[in-house]
């Protein structure tokens, strides 16, 4: 997957308007709550054969930490 398609994907989970960027710090995502992590939770395990506790998930901050928790899944 392209940095871009994952990029529109993660849109998609939170259901954000605004664009994401890879310097964003998805704390501040008004959307980032515990639904969505949930998704995105969903979405590594089925996309990537990642599995992700909610507690991992927790000391990611910036989407670039997220794209770098995919590994090479992501290019």
């Amino acid at each position: 997957m392209k940095q871009e398609e994952f990029l529109t994907e993660l849109e998609d989970i939170l259901q954000r308007e605004d664009s994401c960027k890879v310097e964003d710090n998805i704390e501040d995502y008004d959307e980032w709550d515990s639904l969505s992590k949930m998704a995105l939770m969903a979405f590594y395990d089925k996309q990537f054969g990642i599995k992700i506790s909610l507690s991992q998930l927790s000391e990611l901050k910036t989407v670039s930490d997220l794209i770098e928790l995919a590994g090479e899944n992501i290019q």
